[in-house]
């Protein structure tokens, strides 16, 4: 019964160009090819998760494009739609990009608990916003029914990761200059020339393959958590399955702890889809402020 319900959530939990839509009985349809590609490489196929990648942005764009454009007009937020959302936002700006990505001059209080426009973080929001807002709905999405999380794949955390390491690397040539941005990887030492040069040069290798690795676990960190919670849920659910053929006492006890504990356990994971993607999201922060800021 375990190896029955283990080998069908892997199904459940992995990309694919098939969309089950019901297991018993099977139903659902084969995503088709969009064109050939050259050099005989085969078609080109689109998957599940990139249809819910792109999903995940529509419904990002259809939230907060008209929530911009009340906002742009001057009128107040009102109404629980848009305060919850705008709220996540200011969130992710007060507590996440001003904290770890300002200098230390950069923030002046007018005395009220308002900084000043222009603070050094503003620029590096756009992204983290977007960061922050699409993980969080590649999570949810695996929430409904008959979908599925994208962050569930490492493919996609693992592309996610590479943006981020990207976005460091760019953002600290252009803040410090290339020259003075290898001087952020290693310290400023009082040793005599003959010292100094062989250690930054076993310094350097090792920061740039420390930022590489951090970027590595920032990816692992967010598949891992996402890909265990569904396969839980979806091993559980189908123990359903499994039982229907022992008899109805024993299929409907199993029914009914296995709806439970899902209930119960979609809550937890509720929870886990929105803290990951803070997570996520903060992490990003941090490692960009290392970068730009290291004196921090």
């Amino acid at each position: 019964m375990a190896i029955f319900a283990a080998g069908d959530a892997m199904s459940h939990v992995l990309d694919s160009n098939e969309w089950h839509l019901f297991e018993v009985p099977h139903i659902g349809f084969t995503i088709p090819p969009l064109f050939d590609m050259p050099f005989n490489l085969g078609p080109f196929r689109i998957t599940k998760y990139t249809i819910l990648m792109f999903i995940a942005a529509g419904l990002v764009a259809w939230i907060y494009i008209p929530l911009s454009k009340r906002i742009q007009s001057g009128e107040a937020p009102k109404g629980i739609w848009w305060n919850f959302w705008e709220s996540m936002l200011t969130f992710i700006r007060d507590n996440v990009a001003k904290p770890y990505l300002s200098g230390h001059h950069d923030h002046h209080d007018d005395g009220h608990g308002h900084g000043h426009s222009g603070h050094a973080a503003d620029q590096f929001v756009p992204y983290l916003w977007t960061t922050f807002l699409f993980v969080l709905f590649c999570n949810l999405l695996g929430m409904l029914p008959f979908m599925g999380s994208p962050t569930a794949s490492f493919t996609v955390t693992l592309t996610l990761a590479i943006i981020v390491y990207f976005m460091i690397q760019i953002s600290g040539i252009m803040q410090h200059g290339f020259v003075h941005y290898l001087q952020v990887f290693a310290p400023p030492m009082d040793l005599p020339i003959y010292l100094k040069i062989p250690i930054m040069l076993m310094l350097w290798p090792i920061e740039f393959f420390g930022l590489v690795l951090k970027c590595f676990i920032l990816s692992v960190r967010l598949f891992a958590n996402m890909f265990a919670g569904h396969m839980v849920l979806a091993s559980i659910l189908l123990f359903i399955t499994a039982a229907s053929a022992a008899g109805p006492a024993l299929f409907w006890g199993v029914t009914a702890a296995s709806v439970i504990g899902v209930t119960l356990l979609s809550l937890l994971e509720l929870f886990v889809a929105f803290l990951q993607a803070f997570l996520f999201t903060f992490l990003t922060a941090l490692f960009l402020g290392s970068v730009v800021h290291p004196e921090h």
